[in-house]
């Protein structure tokens, strides 16, 4: 993905924020989906006030202050900001472009589609680290996603080296780790002598840990052993009874990222979203998506049996979704967006919440799996994720109500981060 040069998104994203103050603004009129899961609440009014929510309620029971700015939202619905669990940051070390001017064009990205929180899951863990810093240091929120960061997705030969490994990405200050079951059966990684001890170095070091994985038998090792976070689906078979209880009982988080799984085959033809509107709206996506659709990057695709076996494995995320979401599993709305070209930061989150509808998900349920769920399993919830009092200011205004039909997230009109209006 290409960056714009000179100010880049990311300056032009703070001249798109108003003026630092400590104002008080009350949105009445519009229909509130809170994330919790509770009902919306009809003619609703919320109150922000220094960037954080300080009141949410019906219009006949909410007091207003005195001299609080209102803004009527009549007829629109808000809901949080987006929380995808499960997204990347990268940037071109080649690039004439600073590293920083290209994640922060991502984070904007981001938060243009309303997506106001993001959790690297595999990232450099220099830079980023640095620019998460950063923006919670920031008086107000400038235009990006807040980030949390992983660095490196780890893996190891030996249990000693794994160990060794955690720690040493836990020393440059990041928020989760992350590892990646990956490479031949008898791989060393795919060990539970190797993960586990890397799921307990985590530990010790203070940090949860999410886990690349495929397979319901693997999925129990790293279950078994402790994991936090699942952060793919499990493709291979009905996810069993048994495996279900220990995921719920253990409070695993469960992230399907069923768009990673679309964007390895979808590609062999021209996809019907690439003429969305929500989609073509941002110049970013032009130039790889050409790359993309080239008839001999289509041919590449169908032809390979790699992107051809990943057909089945995701009609079988669909249903292990479906069941784990029905037995009370927690979980995250996250897309893998970021990774290679073709994932679409911003616009595949939308995609997601589509998907997992798609797969027998009530959009209630999708939408706090997007929000107060998501936020919940990655342990941020006292932040970010819901529209209740002390949560930070987050919010989204659409123009039709996405308990009707999912789609209509698309209907985005404003995004607000920390009480500042994105323009």
């Amino acid at each position: 993905m290409r960056f714009l040069s000179g100010l880049g998104l990311w300056a032009l994203s703070l001249l798109a924020i108003g003026p630092v103050h400590a104002e008080t603004i009350a949105f009445t009129g519009a229909r509130v989906i809170d994330g919790t899961g509770r009902a919306p609440i009809a003619n609703g009014v919320v109150v922000v006030a220094d960037g954080k929510i300080t009141a949410v309620g019906t219009r006949a029971h909410t007091p207003i202050p005195a001299g609080a700015t209102r803004i009527d939202v009549t007829g629109k619905t808000i809901m949080p900001g987006i929380v995808n669990a499960h997204g990347h940051l990268f940037f071109d070390a080649k690039s004439a472009i600073p590293p920083r001017t290209q994640l922060a064009d991502q984070l904007a990205l981001y938060a243009r589609y309303g997506v106001t929180t993001v959790y690297s899951l595999g990232d450099d863990g220099v830079e980023t680290v640095k620019l998460r810093d950063e923006l919670r240091t920031a008086p107000f929120g400038p235009g990006m996603a807040r980030l949390y960061v992983s660095g490196p997705v780890l893996t190891a030969t030996t249990p000693d080296e794994g160990r060794a490994a955690v720690t040493a990405n836990a020393a440059r200050g990041v928020d989760i780790i992350k590892i990646r079951l990956e490479g031949a059966p008898d791989a060393p990684i795919r060990t539970p002598a190797v993960y586990g001890a890397m799921i307990d170095q985590a530990h010790i070091d203070k940090l949860r840990i999410a886990a690349h994985m495929f397979t319901a038998d693997e999925t129990k090792g790293l279950v078994d052993a402790g994991v936090d976070i699942l952060a793919h689906s499990i493709r291979d078979r009905d996810v069993d009874p048994a495996l279900i209880a220990e995921i719920k009982a253990k409070g695993v988080g469960y992230i399907p990222t069923l768009t990673r799984d679309l964007s390895v085959f979808v590609y062999e033809s021209t996809p019907d979203f690439v003429s969305d509107p929500f989609f073509t709206r941002e110049e970013v996506y032009r130039l790889p998506l050409a790359a993309l659709l080239e008839p001999e990057a289509q041919a590449r695709v169908k032809a390979s049996a790699a992107a051809q076996a990943i057909k089945p494995a995701l009609d079988q995320a669909r249903r292990n979704l479906k069941l784990l979401s029905d037995a009370g599993v927690a979980i995250a709305m996250g897309t893998d967006t970021g990774a290679p070209t073709g994932r679409w930061q911003g616009y595949f989150e939308h995609l997601e919440m589509r998907m997992m509808v798609e797969a027998g998900l009530t959009p209630m349920k999708v939408l706090v799996a997007a929000t107060g769920g998501a936020a919940k399993v990655m342990r941020i919830d006292d932040t970010v994720g819901t529209l209740r009092p002390g949560r930070q200011a987050d919010l989204l205004v659409l123009g039709a109500n996405p308990l009707a039909d999912i789609r209509n997230t698309h209907s985005l009109e404003q995004v607000w981060i920390a009480g500042r209006k994105l323009d």
